[in-house]
């Protein structure tokens, strides 16, 4: 992770301090903010470096899982302290932050800087797909419990077929989230992938290699490849290591180490081993920094979440602003960074893989377990939204799908994203969150 963000662990130690000595709540929520921003990025670190060793399917199924462990957290206590409207509003508010926030914001950057974005539509279009299902299966309990009353239902039973079938909808969101892990990291069912489309994984992930670590993680591809038993391997092989001595050469240029030499002159065989016999980080390293980050993330999400409602009553504040707005921030920072960096770098298909892929992680996996941890809590949390919330996310997907279906994005088409963004803070700041029930 950046150097800038281990600074940023003294926080960490500050807001265990503060809360020991019962300081001001407003000040604890704001240092305990700050705390959790580098222990949110040494998770993402740790996840990187446990999957050089377990390989790239189980390295990607790990992405999925840890990809928002600080929200999921910060959730999960939130519901033990009763704080339904936060949580409810931390769901919809992490969604919309990466669809619209995150990504407007990459696109203005990248759009500035390179102009036109362009990128690959299929994945594109899987995305928008596993959206709108997203916002079927939280808009479906929303439209339920407000036309129930027109069918003269009691207000108590409308509450309890509202939780059940939120339980209901939960699992299928689960099972959704399964499906598309199974079919987009391993590969199930997915057979009749061409060579072409192979480089085009290739080409991504050289693309991605920009540091000793996107380095390393390309080698531990190769040697899944040449260990495999795929017919044609040996073109593949060729295609990476060729990438392999072009990411050398363009780092001694860089660096000042070699000579400036022509296309398709590869470096000195010790220049591209010390690359390849570069030891990579024990597994045990990476598997203890990955529990004592979470285990430092559940501290300070307990001391935050605690610290919101005096801090929302001290500047009345409405605790769905706060979940809508400054827990998505707070938990996602260090991705909001490594997005602005790929944009940056005009890798506009991690920018969406990155942006859209979180907000389906959240709806199709965070949400859903959220519902169900609330079984064993004494406060039930439904899937039932305000229409406000609603209404941006619906906005958010069609926004999401008509900008995508092109293949190209402009800066102007990243505008509208934030734009849209800041209507819907600006409206639950002043409205709140009025529920229907």
């Amino acid at each position: 992770m950046p150097r800038w963000l281990y600074f940023l662990l003294v926080f960490s130690v500050l807001a265990v301090i503060l809360d020991f000595l019962h300081v001001d709540p407003l000040f604890i929520f704001i240092v305990a903010a700050l705390g959790i921003v580098p222990l949110a990025a040494l998770i993402g670190t740790a996840v990187e470096e446990v999957a050089e060793h377990t390989g790239e399917k189980v390295g990607g199924l790990l992405f999925a899982t840890f990809g928002n462990a600080t929200e999921l957290i910060i959730g999960i206590l939130a519901l033990t302290q009763g704080l339904i409207e936060v949580v409810s509003a931390s769901i919809i508010g992490t969604i919309l932050g990466n669809a619209l926030l995150v990504l407007g914001v990459a696109i203005c950057i990248g759009g500035f800087k390179h102009g036109r974005l362009h990128f690959e539509t299929r994945p594109a279009s899987q995305y928008a797909s596993l959206l709108a299902l997203s916002i079927g299966g939280l808009l479906l309990p929303t439209l339920a419990v407000l036309l129930a009353p027109h069918a003269n239902m009691p207000r108590a039973l409308i509450r309890e077929e509202g939780i059940l079938l939120s339980d209901f909808i939960a699992a299928l969101l689960l099972i959704g989230y399964i499906a598309s892990i199974l079919f987009s990291v391993f590969r199930v069912g997915d057979k009749g992938r061409s060579k072409s489309d192979e480089g085009k994984d290739l080409d991504l992930i050289v693309g991605a290699a920009r540091s000793m670590d996107a380095i390393k993680r390309l080698l531990t591809y190769r040697h899944q490849v040449a260990a495999s038993s795929a017919p044609g391997k040996s073109g593949v092989l060729s295609h990476i290591d060729n990438a392999l001595h072009a990411i050398v050469t363009h780092e001694q240029q860089e660096n000042g180490g070699g000579q400036i030499q022509s296309e398709g002159v590869h470096p000195s065989p010790t220049a591209v081993a010390s690359v390849k016999d570069k030891e990579k980080a024990p597994l045990w390293r990476g598997l203890l920094l990955l529990a004592l980050a979470t285990a430092g993330v559940a501290l300070l999400s307990e001391i935050l979440v605690r610290a919101i409602e005096p801090m929302t009553q001290a500047l009345h504040w409405n605790p769905a602003f706060v979940g809508l707005v400054f827990l998505p921030l707070i938990g996602g920072l260090p991705e909001y960074f490594n997005t602005i960096s790929m944009a940056l770098d005009k890798r506009i298909g991690m920018v969406l893989a990155a942006s859209a892929g979180s907000s389906i992680q959240i709806a199709l996996l965070m949400a859903p377990v959220l519902v169900l941890v609330s079984l064993f809590t004494p406060y039930r949390l439904d899937l039932v939204f305000s229409l406000v919330e609603l209404g941006v996310l619906g906005l958010a997907t069609f926004l999401f799908s008509e900008i995508t279906k092109d293949g190209e994005l402009v800066w102007l088409e990243g505008l509208l994203l934030i734009l849209l963004y800041a209507m819907m803070g600006g409206t639950v700041f002043l409205f709140g969150d009025v529920k229907l029930l």
